[in-house]
């Protein structure tokens, strides 16, 4: 998969780096869609995180869907962290 800085995605949340957002098996498993703000290497990518995340804003490429926001409202997400 080729993600370019500027291209739109959606995250993998899992149990192990996001805890405060899988309290449950039940909760929803990805958030998004984010942007990508720098390629580092060749699998791992730098994310637009909202602050309230406190993780780390760079992802592996295993943990990234590439995201068509052309059909997408990001106003309106499913997933919004306010």
């Amino acid at each position: 998969m080729v993600i370019k800085p500027g291209d739109w995605v959606w995250i993998h949340l899992r149990n192990n780096k996001f805890t405060f957002k899988r309290k449950s098996k039940l909760q929803e498993k990805g958030d998004g869609p984010f942007q990508v703000l720098k390629c580092i290497n060749y699998n791992s990518y730098k994310i637009a995180l909202p602050l309230d995340y406190g993780v780390s804003h760079t992802f592996n490429v295993t943990d990234l869907t590439l995201c068509d926001i052309g059909t997408l409202d990001i106003n309106s997400r499913a997933n919004s962290s306010q």
